[in-house]
């Protein structure tokens, strides 16, 4: 393997595995740290801000972040990963 691909793969597994807890980096500190910089939310916790539609409770913003942010790192490992293929 060369040195691209095997630096995009290291990449990759980064975030793959920071994604589910275990070494790398915290998932939820950095949802925590950019609800915080988002003035929108005015003061509020995640978890005390609620999405609804039609008046119908779908989730906590805590909730929503968690999985939103868990889906885009997938779609960017699929990314590097369409990269990798082409290398």
């Amino acid at each position: 393997m060369n040195k691209i691909k095997e630096k995009l793969q290291e990449i990759i597994d980064f975030f793959e595995i920071g994604n589910i807890g275990m070494v790398g980096w915290d998932k939820k500190k950095i949802i925590y740290d950019i609800l915080h910089e988002m003035k929108s939310l005015k003061g509020y916790s995640a978890d005390e801000v609620g999405l609804e539609w039609d008046g119908e409770h779908l989730m906590s913003l805590d909730d929503f972040t968690d999985e939103f942010f868990t889906i885009i790192i997938s779609k960017v490992c699929n990314v590097l990963n369409s990269f990798q293929n082409e290398i």
